[in-house]
């Protein structure tokens, strides 16, 4: 204490040789099985130890680690002679209890956040998972986690790019068409109805549009110069909608006309007749919609065969 209160430095006469060393050993076993060679080369390059140990002196950090409570075994030859920590007493536990109380927090939490911080909830508690190493708390996550079968990694990369609207081509599997690629100008990254989506103006049909990030297997390719969409030709629908204004929330695309006999009068402008009209759809029986007549007519035709289906079965 004395040494270190003068000159403020840690130095190799200040540590417990026993059990710095043996908390070394540990910390290097925590992240994989090591052979005697690889613990001793760490050993050596070590900042304040920076000499070699015997193979005696290892037996003796192995047994005190032991002592504490730790799990420790030596592959067999063929799996490199290697000293594996199966169990250690610092391990972090959790009871059925908790794991239900922490999937309940989960739900009620994932409703009410932004996406970014959906995110960071979801990468936080598999990090919990992963240390706690409970394969009943794993499950769980699976079980209710929105990003279930999607990366993470994944959406936080297409945020990204449409936070800097890129231009971007990655792998898709289509339901119709098995694995392509499509190229598109991102635009947002967004969550409905429990599932994830990436809009953007696709350069195939020149048409805006979304695709399930579940389905995206991955980002190919990010262009340098983008290709102009300012001249993409798009067309405006407008509908009536009876709701309550303060339970609508407005895409994008739409524009809220008029408010008038408890009715919303709403435009949207769009590229893409099908994004309009599922939307449209959406809203069942309390959306009429007026203009143009080209698409009413294309709208009563949807509900008409609708209809038939139902009859047909």
């Amino acid at each position: 204490m004395k040494e270190f209160m003068k000159n403020k430095t840690v130095t190799y006469n200040l540590m417990s040789f026993t059990g710095f060393k043996s908390l070394v050993v540990f910390s290097l076993l925590l992240e994989s099985p090591k052979s005697y060679d690889e613990i001793n080369t760490y050993f050596k390059k070590h900042e304040y130890i920076k000499e070699p140990i015997s193979i005696d002196t290892l037996r003796v950090y192995l047994t005190s680690l032991r002592m504490v409570g730790c799990e420790i075994i030596r592959t067999r030859k063929t799996e490199g002679s290697k000293y594996k920590l199966v169990s250690h007493p610092f391990e972090l536990q959790i009871t059925d209890e908790q794991i239900k109380s922490l999937i309940k927090v989960y739900k009620t939490v994932s409703k009410n956040i932004e996406l970014h911080e959906l995110l960071m909830l979801e990468k936080f508690l598999r990090k919990i998972s992963d240390l706690i190493k409970n394969p009943d708390l794993s499950a769980a996550l699976d079980r209710v986690s929105l990003f279930c079968g999607i990366d993470p990694n994944l959406v936080e990369k297409l945020i990204r790019h449409c936070n800097n609207k890129d231009q971007i081509t990655f792998l898709y599997n289509s339901p119709r068409s098995g694995e392509k690629s499509i190229e598109i100008i991102t635009d947002k990254v967004e969550l409905n109805n429990n599932k994830f989506y990436l809009y953007g103006t696709g350069l195939e049909y020149n048409q805006y549009g979304y695709f399930p990030i579940s389905r995206i297997k991955a980002i190919l390719n990010v262009k340098i110069f983008k290709t102009d969409v300012t001249n993409i030709e798009k067309f405006t629908v407008g509908y009536e909608l009876r709701a309550n204004p303060n339970e609508i929330k407005l895409t994008d695309e739409e524009k809220l006309v008029e408010i008038k006999d408890g009715k919303l009068l709403i435009e949207n402008t769009t590229s893409n007749p099908f994004i309009v009209k599922q939307r449209i759809l959406s809203f069942g029986y309390a959306c009429k919609v007026l203009y143009p007549e080209s698409f009413k007519k294309d709208i009563i035709s949807t509900l008409k065969e609708m209809r038939e289906g139902y009859n047909d079965g």
